[in-house]
């Protein structure tokens, strides 16, 4: 049941990210990006020393760090 939860989790992000940034991609992307904004959002906020037990605030942690993994793709792309 928490690898479902991580997966809609990770679409959830990386949609809003993608939505934030206008470049629309299929779900299964999106499911990437967001899994995996999240672990380097996580990684940033935790050199930065902020920390959050609040769901919307990991969510919002997580969104910026897909949209900083998204403009390296598109950077790199």
């Amino acid at each position: 049941m928490g690898f479902l939860l991580w997966i809609l989790y990770g679409l959830a992000a990386g949609a809003c990210a993608s939505w934030l940034l206008g470049s629309p991609h299929a779900w299964y992307w999106n499911i990437i990006i967001g899994i995996v904004g999240s672990v380097i959002g996580g990684f940033v906020a935790g050199l930065l020393g902020i920390k959050s037990d609040k769901w919307i605030g990991s969510f919002i942690i997580s969104v910026i760090g897909a949209v900083i993994c998204l403009l390296l793709y598109n950077f790199l792309a």
